[in-house]
């Protein structure tokens, strides 16, 4: 694609000042220790260009982007409905680890990209133990990328040791009978969440969404059409926590964001973007993430809606 290069770079230029205007994760105290000046992002097209800019190669762990990977993991053995089963993929409208509406709807979450969800969506993953079960996202991620993809051990003990609300969600999912084994459910989640990527290999992993279930570098089917279409879509609606209708005006795309800094966005049919930037805006989001996209889908006239 002409300029990319050129428009990654001044995406990153642009951005790199924001990041004064944000704070690093620190309820998982292993993420307090990113260092916040770093950003990056990387570009995998389905013709197979790939084109990257600032810290791109840095890795960090996946945390909120897995439970796209999880979804989709699931969907391989239930399918989009029996995957989705209890929750009525809407907008929670609360924090993405909010209790409130568990309450109100008798344990049912709102969508499986907030945590409730999420863990709902690993307590229906096959394996005996955590480490299976996080293996099967991680099995997901590896054939696409024909690499392991590492679980940072750090991380992993330090969400495990902290994660007292996310305990609190799977055990009131567990009091209405919407999964067994509360603890081991939040195992799994812990160790998909230390999942670890870089931005380039992120965007790479991300490629099959933009080709509507199939990996446009090998031709191998990973997802269903109708699946795919179902995750771009909650992406659509739910995928950076309180702050999805504003980027919906912005950038135009579906996108997941994490804690960790990371948002890998999807431009059906044409590309994969993952960006990079610990530091956090008031909504949980990479501060440079946003503007680094922003950037992009207006240089590019990306946006779905344009």
């Amino acid at each position: 694609m002409e300029n990319l290069q050129e428009l990654l770079d001044e995406a990153c230029n642009r951005a790199r000042p924001l990041v004064r205007e944000g704070r690093v994760a620190s309820y998982i105290p292993e993420l307090a220790k990113a260092d916040p000046s770093l950003i990056g992002i990387a570009v995998h097209t389905v013709e197979g260009e790939t084109v990257q800019s600032g810290h791109a190669a840095h890795p960090f762990t996946l945390q909120s982007i897995s439970k796209l990977f999880s979804l989709a993991a699931l969907m391989r053995f239930r399918g989009p409905t029996g995957a989705l089963d209890g929750m009525p993929c809407e907008p929670s409208g609360d924090a993405f680890h909010s209790i409130v509406r568990l309450e109100e709807e008798a344990g049912h979450p709102r969508n499986p990209l907030i945590n409730a969800g999420a863990i709902l969506v690993s307590s229906r993953l096959p394996g005996g133990d955590p480490k299976e079960i996080a293996g099967t996202v991680g099995e997901l991620l590896a054939s696409v990328l024909d690499a392991p993809v590492p679980v940072d051990a750090q991380v992993y003990a330090s969400e495990s040791a902290t994660g007292y609300r996310n305990r609190a969600l799977a055990n009131y999912m567990q009091h209405f009978g919407l999964l067994e084994n509360a603890e081991l459910a939040c195992e799994a989640y812990f160790r998909q969440c230390a999942l670890t990527l870089d931005a380039k290999d992120l965007a790479r992993a991300g490629l099959f969404l933009a080709g509507n279930g199939t990996d446009p570098m090998s031709g191998a089917p990973i997802l269903d059409p109708q699946c795919t279409r179902s995750i771009l879509a909650l992406m659509s609606m739910c995928g950076l926590y309180d702050q999805v209708g504003q980027f919906a005006l912005t950038v135009g795309l579906p996108a997941k964001s994490a804690v960790s800094g990371g948002i890998l966005t999807i431009v059906p049919g044409r590309m994969a973007i993952a960006t990079y930037g610990a530091a956090l805006g008031p909504k949980g989001n990479s501060v440079a993430g946003v503007a680094m996209l922003q950037f992009l889908s207006d240089a590019l006239d990306l946006s779905l809606f344009g």
